[in-house]
């Protein structure tokens, strides 16, 4: 059985609401299941590109789509307080009529932390925050009265309502099969995704990910497995250098060689011709990906949201 597919994007590397609305009803039209994007606030580069809010970017998404999932690959729990972020999450379900889910992770890009003057600890320091924050986030969603005490956050006697829509709430917690990270994964979340890594290496992720939940006395087969990665495909291999070209052009790397973009990418990613590129797909599904979520750079690019679904998947 093929994996489902997800469309993801970057918008802190620039782009419109215009352009993201575009794609995700291009992706709603195409029968993806889900359109997702990244949580950042800056990108560095020379001159300095926009880079549209999350949560206020998907609760515009929730009231222009019909059918399509939402979500982000992954919230940092550096950006926002869980209280606050669990408020966010319920409100924007509420407004989708509960199509929403949620990544999160530990952060990682430092520059948008210093820049934008937000605290970036050291990474034993993050995963404590995103490992309170993870369940700050799930007691609140509970409606009841909530009570926490942790290094880094404290509640006292706290309701957060609404609930969202969605009882449980689809959490994700993504990594490569770190022991805390696994953990994490087994006693709260309905997902554990990795990302960029070649097949053997997510079929190694999984197994780490499936032994935590067996120790933590959870079935492993209810923990969803997923692989979030760029995908950059083509009818040929004309076009695939020309969606390398413009790939570069959307990740600061303009006039990067085309044929060296594809060989540096092309071991922890799906590139190629169709027919390539669903035997690579064939190779995630093959390692446990139940789930794959095509990262696109190019935001303009709507024939390829439509090649990956009726030509590449369909082919897997």
């Amino acid at each position: 059985m093929p994996p489902v597919l997800r469309l993801m994007v970057e918008p802190h590397t620039g782009g419109t609401y215009a352009q993201f609305l575009r794609l995700a009803r291009a992706a709603e039209d195409a029968d993806y299941d889900a359109f997702f994007r990244s949580d950042h606030l800056y990108f560095d580069a020379d001159p300095p590109r926009p880079a549209l809010e999350a949560w206020t970017t998907l609760a515009a998404l929730a009231r222009d789509t019909a059918r399509i999932r939402l979500g982000t690959l992954v919230t940092p729990a550096t950006f926002r307080h869980p209280s606050v972020l669990a408020r966010e999450v319920a409100t924007v379900d509420e407004l989708s009529g509960g199509r929403l889910e949620i990544g999160m992770g530990t952060g990682w890009y430092d520059i948008e932390h210093t820049t934008l003057g937000i605290p970036f600890p050291p990474q034993r320091e993050r995963t404590e925050m995103l490992e309170e924050a993870v369940e700050v986030v799930r007691l609140l969603w509970s409606g009841k009265r909530v009570s926490f005490a942790g290094r880094h956050h404290r509640l006292d006697s706290a309701v957060a309502l609404p609930r969202p829509v969605q009882d449980p709430f689809p959490l994700i917690v993504g990594g490569h099969g770190g022991p805390r990270s696994v953990a994490l994964a087994a006693r709260h979340a309905s997902e554990y995704n990795t990302t960029s890594i070649d097949p053997a290496g997510a079929a190694e992720t999984y197994r780490k990910a499936r032994e935590a939940c067996e120790r933590a006395g959870r079935d492993p087969d209810t923990l969803r497995l997923s692989w979030m990665g760029t995908v950059l495909v083509a009818p040929d291999q004309n076009t695939l250098r020309h969606r390398a070209e413009r790939m570069a052009a959307w990740t600061g790397s303009p006039g990067e060689d085309a044929d060296q973009l594809i060989a540096a990418i092309s071991a922890r990613s799906v590139v190629g011709v169709h027919e390539q590129a669903a035997e690579r797909l064939r190779e995630y599904a093959g390692a446990g990906a139940q789930r794959i979520y095509a990262r696109i750079w190019d935001l303009d690019d709507v024939d390829q949201v439509a090649e990956i679904q009726g030509s590449v998947l369909a082919a897997v």
